[in-house]
């Protein structure tokens, strides 16, 4: 019988063919109901590093403004 689900203490013999790798089978069955490991976290930013961040955004902004502005004045 293949695909086999057997469930209780009274199990005293089971019969696994030569033709199967037993180890690698658990592997398999273990790597499928195990669940997957959680994303690494991002380390966390020194007030430093925020600060400088929150400056090279509002930079950003800034000149994209400035860039519209140009770019609206230059239409006749």
């Amino acid at each position: 019988m293949h695909g086999c689900l057997l469930q209780g203490k009274n199990v005293r013999y089971v019969h696994i063919p030569d033709d199967v790798n037993i180890i690698k089978t658990i592997e398999e069955q273990v790597r499928i109901i195990t669940p997957a490991p959680p994303e690494p976290r991002k380390p966390k930013l020194t007030s430093k590093e925020k600060k400088q961040n929150f400056k090279e955004e509002r930079k950003k902004k800034l000149d994209s403004s400035v860039e519209a502005m140009k770019a609206q004045l230059a239409k006749p």
